[in-house]
């Protein structure tokens, strides 16, 4: 299940066939990836990441999750995702991340506008969250933009780099979309 964003972007829904993409991906932005995601050097090989594309596909098929691929033109630059699906609930959690040499072109903003379409049209949810570090500036704007309201910090929710962070809770509900 591919999206398209417009001309240039497009989701693709994880598959095997990604494993080395996503490698690379991670392998040349390990620096800028690892100040913010504590799974970057739990990554250290394709056949790791293969395992985990794995994973990721057994659990998109059983819709707990939809990971996908960014491509731009081609070449694959971040992922996104809606996870911790809870279909009692009708909630679910945005993450993303992408290269460094992505950033400011608003590719993950209009990413996440698809995504959020496809949460409240496809999967019927009633409630999306993303969670940031208080200082990843970058990762804030994006729900800022997107007009999600800032319901507080949780305080030390995330053990990264051997310290505990605290995280910006943002979420949009079905009704403010």
């Amino acid at each position: 299940m591919n999206i398209t964003i417009d001309e240039n972007l497009r989701l693709e829904l994880i598959e095997a066939h990604h494993a080395q993409a996503i490698f690379e991906l991670i392998d040349n932005n390990r620096n800028h990836l690892r100040k913010w995601l504590t799974f970057i050097d739990r990554m250290p090989t394709v056949e790791f990441v293969e395992q985990f594309c794995k994973g990721t596909m057994q659990r998109n098929i059983e819709g707990i999750e939809f990971a996908y691929v960014l491509v731009e033109q081609e070449k694959v630059i971040g992922r996104i995702g809606i996870y911790k699906i809870d279909n009692q609930n009708k909630i679910g959690e945005i993450g993303y991340w992408m290269a460094e040499s992505a950033q400011g072109k608003g590719i993950m903003t209009k990413s996440c506008k698809v995504m959020i379409d496809f949460c409240f049209a496809q999967l019927h949810l009633n409630r999306i969250e993303i969670k940031c570090a208080t200082d990843n500036l970058r990762s804030i704007r994006i729900p800022e933009k997107l007009n999600f309201t800032k319901e507080g910090i949780i305080r030390q929710g995330e053990f990264l780099n051997n310290e505990f962070i605290d995280l910006n809770l943002y979420s949009l509900l079905r009704i403010e979309f």
